[in-house]
């Protein structure tokens, strides 16, 4: 009996044991499972009975002998689906030798592909330069785009059309402007089929470098296509994918486009109030490497660490744009809004290289200024928001705060930009060769609202400073000169203020046709204006009438402003259709300097009267007169403060 309960405990022993191992078992499959889903990248999907899940992809096993399966499942899908794309690198067809273009002569090209390599890829490095240049040389040596693919020889002309846009860098005799420009912008979207099936990099990237050179000849509706048709494309090739399936050179130029395109898509969206094509969760890949593009060639090629390029600065800064945007939907911004992003906005600072900090104070190169500004514009996006007169007199009063510290910020990096030691005429010259390669619509109309906001807050030093970016840029950009003609019209505005006494800060942080000029580009979108409300939209026929009242009403300080539609006044200074002749930007400047000299306070001139040396009378100030006006200006209306009044009698 003893032996036979012996074997019963050992075999219940042996039976624990087996389910102890079981346990262990499954125990250690499950951590394992657990490492790779910590490993694996985070898809976000929605779950429509509750909050948002995160739902932790696992990567597919490596099969070994699979390529005759592929191979069976791409010839054997052909118009059933697309399979996906293993390389990035496919074009299309050949052109037939009939449809060639015309080689342009190699001295044109040299110019204007000189100018794109210093201003468009500076910002946008979506080409490999060496092998684009390798290319380049193939083809002037065999004197024919025979053997290139259509999309490549698109590729091509886009570049000397995005060259054609900085003017000023070219060499005199070379085509010039975006006119000039508009030649290879026709030969490339000739060049490019519209409803081609299989799309190829260089596809995507001709149809991106056509929306810079679209966007920045201020041919915005023509640039939006071109940048969705790139997007898309881009997606087609999976360049928002984070995947291993591709060579590592492959893949860094690839992400230099995707992230590209988001840079684009993210600044021309905001700045025109509309939907953003690409979605934050499309985002999950990697940043693009700083490294130069000679150390990217080959997968050979070292991974040399560098600092933060100018290219990877704006999409860090980029990143905020999205919410922002949705922000943007509501017509008031509460306090908290603002001191929420207020945060976010430093902590995108912080995360950028020390010169590009607001509280720095050291020199920054003029190239970092595309960055800096990128953030300083989304700050002044948010801030106006608040100028509506569907917000309070103080809300309204603190946005305009808010727009001048996001201005006085920007002279302040454009300032630091020309701290170089030793300066003089070579340094100068240098600094206006940076500037122009960093000129975009999106910096030209900042300056443009920076420079109208600190002038109607009566800070001039800073308006100037940004009046010197503005006349430097000059006419690289056409958007610049419109933004020039405008302020003329807005200072000879203010100096009318000045002359009838109304010119003070109290007086404008109320005066709604000042708020009206201020607010800008807001009146560009029934969304958010309110100039248009209660009026009609169609265009006029005949000038603008003046208010039989002649100035507007002020409102007293704790007056309510909503719901007030003041009319405007008459378009003094201008022709009937709005437009006058340009006198450049030395006339804004002569502007903002005689404002400057004007808000100067000067001591009271005091003289004896003949009859009474005891008696001494004031002269009032001198009335100023605009600088814009010549021959004498007509004597101002007699009143209290155009009199001789008795100072004092002692």
């Amino acid at each position: 009996m003893s032996s036979i309960k012996q074997v019963q405990d050992l075999q219940s022993q042996l039976a624990e044991l087996k389910q102890e191992n079981t346990q262990l078992r499954t125990k250690a499959t499950v951590r394992g499972a657990d490492a790779d889903r910590e490993q694996a990248p985070v898809v976000r999907q929605i779950d429509p009975h509750g909050p948002g899940l995160d739902i932790r992809k696992l990567p597919a096993p490596s099969l070994t002998n699979f390529d005759h399966v592929r191979r069976n499942i791409q010839v054997h899908s052909h118009n059933i689906f697309k399979t996906p794309a293993t390389s990035t690198a496919t074009s299309h067809s050949n052109v037939g030798a009939l449809d060639l273009p015309d080689i342009p002569a190699r001295a044109d090209f040299a110019y204007l592909s000189q100018a794109y390599f210093e201003s468009t890829h500076e910002l946008y490095p979506v080409l490999h330069w060496p092998t684009f240049k390798r290319e380049v040389d193939q083809v002037y040596t065999s004197r024919s785009f025979q053997g290139m693919s259509s999309d490549w020889i698109a590729l091509f002309f886009t570049v000397l059309a995005c060259g054609s846009l900085q003017a000023s860098m070219v060499a005199p005799g070379s085509p010039k402007g975006p006119d000039a420009g508009i030649k290879y912008f026709e030969t490339a979207t000739r060049l490019l089929v519209s409803w081609i099936q299989d799309f190829s990099l260089n596809y995507a990237r001709a149809a991106f470098i056509l929306s810079v050179f679209a966007m920045e000849g201020n041919k915005k509706s023509a640039g939006s296509v071109w940048l969705a048709t790139a997007i898309r494309a881009a997606q087609e090739l999976g360049l928002n994918l984070d995947t291993d399936h591709h060579p590592r050179f492959e893949s860094e130029m690839g992400r230099r486009l995707w992230w590209a395109l988001y840079v684009r898509d993210r600044i021309t969206s905001l700045g025109a109030n509309c939907s953003m094509l690409i979605n934050e969760d499309d985002c999950k890949l990697p940043l693009p490497s700083s490294t130069d593009d000679r150390y990217v060639e080959s997968p050979t090629s070292p991974r040399r660490s560098a600092a933060y390029s100018p290219f990877v600065c704006v999409i860090h800064v980029t990143r905020l744009f999205s919410e922002l945007y949705q922000v943007l939907k509501a017509s008031i911004i509460k306090p908290h809004v603002f001191q929420n992003y207020d945060e976010k906005f430093h902590s995108s600072f912080a995360v950028l290289p020390e010169p590009y900090h607001p509280r720095s104070e050291s020199y920054l190169d003029p190239s970092g200024l595309s960055a800096v500004l990128a953030l300083q514009f989304a700050r002044y996006q948010l801030y106006r928001r608040n100028m509506s007169p569907v917000c309070t007199s103080a809300e309204r009063s603190e946005a305009l705060h808010r727009c001048a510290s996001a201005a006085q910020e920007t002279a302040k990096y454009i300032s630091r930009t020309r701290k170089g030691p030793n300066p003089n005429a070579e340094v100068e010259r240098n600094w206006r060769n940076k500037v122009a390669q960093i000129a975009s619509n999106m910096i030209c109309m900042h300056l443009w609202r920076c420079i109208m906001m600190l002038c109607l807050q009566g800070d001039y030093y800073a308006a100037s400073s940004c009046c010197l970016l503005s006349s430097t840029i000059g006419d690289i950009r056409e958007i610049n000169t419109a933004c020039g003609k405008n302020l003329v019209f807005f200072l000879d505005r203010l100096v009318e203020n000045r002359r009838s006494g109304s010119g003070g800060m109290h007086h404008l942080e109320h005066d709604e046709e000042m708020l009206a000029y201020v607010s800008g580009d807001m009146q560009g979108n029934l969304e958010h204006s309110w100039v248009w409300a209660g009026g009609d939209l169609a265009p006029s026929q005949t000038s603008p009438h003046t208010s039989p009242h002649g100035r507007n009403r002020t409102l007293g300080a704790d007056e309510p402003m909503q719901g007030i539609h003041l009319p405007l006044r008459s378009n003094l200074g201008s022709s009937e259709s709005g437009t006058r002749e340009w006198e450049g930007w030395s006339r804004i400047e002569r502007t903002i300097r005689h404002l400057m000299e004007e808000s100067r306070p000067r001591p009271s001139s005091y003289y004896p009267t003949p009859h009474n040396p005891v008696k001494r009378v004031q002269l009032a100030p001198e009335v100023p007169t605009s600088p814009s006006r010549s021959g004498p200006a007509p004597s101002p209306t007699p009143s209290s403060t155009s009199r001789i009044s008795i100072a004092n009698i002692i």
